[in-house]
């Protein structure tokens, strides 16, 4: 008769429990967050500002959220890219957000993996 051999593993999981703690994925998602508004920023249609100065008052970085606050921020976002003004910002676009994703997309992948690679 054979006797099964028995045996104990321990595995520490607590540096992967810290670097994916609630607190420590949120403040990843801050970051990231910030990095993509700012980026953002550069296809803001300019006029006075102040569409492009309430994305910062309005967003919530922590919860992943951009937002542009004004009463008109829908209007110019829904503009063809013909009525866009290009005097204060040349970069200037309609469909920022979009505009924005299309041509960083790929480096703020490459960011996101590397705030998930960070200990």
């Amino acid at each position: 008769m054979s006797r099964a051999a028995s045996c104990s593993i321990r595995i520490d999981l607590s540096g992967l429990q810290r670097r994916f703690s609630p607190e420590r994925l949120r403040e990843k998602q801050e970051a990231f967050a910030e990095r993509v508004a700012f980026e953002m920023r550069d296809y803001v249609p300019e006029d006075q500002g102040t569409l492009k100065g309430s994305e910062t008052l309005a967003s919530d970085y922590a919860s992943g959220s951009i937002e542009w606050a004004t009463p008109y921020a829908q209007h110019v976002h829904d503009l063809p890219q013909s009525s866009i003004r290009k005097t204060k910002n040349p970069n200037a676009r309609s469909h920022w957000p979009e505009e924005a994703k299309r041509e960083r997309m790929s480096a703020w992948n490459a960011f996101a993996h590397k705030l998930l690679e960070d200990k």
